[in-house]
């Protein structure tokens, strides 16, 4: 059985309109496609970054990609700008497995192999369910939702969801009210410092709608014969436990997936063993240490990061792009990259990258 999971990362040409930019991604995954023998039911899930969402969304809705790509996977779609100045740029995910079950649920999919079952799921509010409900109350609705799914499936949140992405509108105000949200859904649910939290990244981001201040995308999984062998990753001489300042979530989480080793490596910035910002100012200077800091955390279940698969990369100033493109092609350019504008939990950090790293099971 194969079980190699693909990563890619699509930019359009330039083009004035999104409808051509639209119109060149769908050639190019086209081609992808053919190039790697690969059907398009094996798509997992597909993040989708657009430059003006609220303008975008409709018309990436009427588009034939959407129903290709929604008929086969998780779409997320979130609006954080490409730093190369198109209007959309998407990171899909597929695996390589021959026995994938694949079933559709709210908001996203279930997807089973003999070894685990796998549900995914995308929470975007509806104006009318948003209105006139802050960021703490959004969070605390969205954790609910995904509740409410995994309880349909013989699941819970403390066991078995393995990584969050929260994407908050205007984070610089809104992001303590995130915090609070999650921390009091998580003591509800029993993730405590003393058992584990959940890897994740919370940053700026939007959605289609402006009542909408929290977005969230979900992965939480079952494993048939408990062999899923979870680890929660940690590098205490370079980066803190979060917990230290406030927040709660794990730096990162490795786990057996779709028969592959799996690092799923939290959103990750320039900070010590003491939570530290480092280099302020410096792009650069942060860019290199949080890959370090990275690099520590795959480490400690024996990865490095020439093990990395995908990833995406946020700017907090857009001045900085040019530079930090320059880094990557120099120490990664086979990794597939997004990088788009999206401030950071803290004013200081300039920059922060959240990856996921595979290598096969017996490696």
């Amino acid at each position: 059985m194969n079980c190699q999971s693909l990563f890619i990362a699509l930019k359009p040409a330039p083009a004035a309109s999104l409808q051509c930019q639209l119109d060149d991604v769908t050639a190019k995954l086209s081609a992808w496609l053919r190039a790697h023998d690969v059907e398009m039911g094996r798509l997992l899930a597909v993040r989708v970054c657009f430059s003006d969402i609220a303008n975008q969304m409709a018309e990436f809705r009427a588009h034939p990609l959407y129903g290709q790509l929604e008929a086969a996977g998780m779409v997320s779609c979130v609006e954080q700008p490409l730093l190369d100045g198109m209007k959309v740029g998407l990171q899909l995910w597929f695996s390589g497995r021959d026995d994938l079950k694949k079933t559709r649920v709210k908001d996203g999919w279930l997807v089973e192999t003999e070894e685990e079952v796998i549900v995914m799921q995308t929470v975007r509010f509806s104006a009318q369910e948003a209105q006139d409900q802050e960021a703490c109350q959004q969070t605390h609705m969205a954790f609910d939702r995904h509740i409410a799914l995994l309880t349909e499936h013989g699941m819970n949140l403390r066991d078995h969801c393995q990584r969050t992405w929260i994407y908050v509108r205007d984070i610089d105000r809104h992001y303590a009210g995130v915090v609070k949200g999650r921390n009091e859904v998580f003591e509800r649910e029993g993730l405590t410092p003393q058992t584990h939290f959940i890897a994740s990244t919370g940053i700026g981001g939007y959605g289609d709608n402006s009542q909408s201040i929290v977005c969230m995308d979900f992965i939480s999984v079952k494993n048939k014969h408990d062999k899923a062998q979870v680890t929660f990753l940690q590098a205490p001489e370079y980066l803190n436990p979060t917990i230290e300042y406030g927040v709660a979530f794990e730096r990162g989480t490795a786990l057996n997936l779709l028969g592959e080793r799996y690092r799923l490596i939290s959103g990750t910035a320039s900070i010590d063993h003491l939570g530290r910002c480092l280099f302020s100012g410096d792009v650069l200077a942060q860019t290199e240490r949080l890959f370090l800091n990275i690099s520590k955390l795959l480490e400690a279940d024996g990865a490095s990061l020439a093990d990395m698969c995908g990833m995406i990369v946020y700017l907090r100033d857009i001045a900085d792009a040019a530079a930090v493109q320059q880094y990557l092609d120099l120490h990664y350019p086979d990794t597939p990259s997004l990088m788009v504008q999206a401030r950071v939990c803290r004013p200081e950090w300039l920059i922060e990258v959240a990856c996921i790293a595979k290598s096969p099971l017996n490696a």
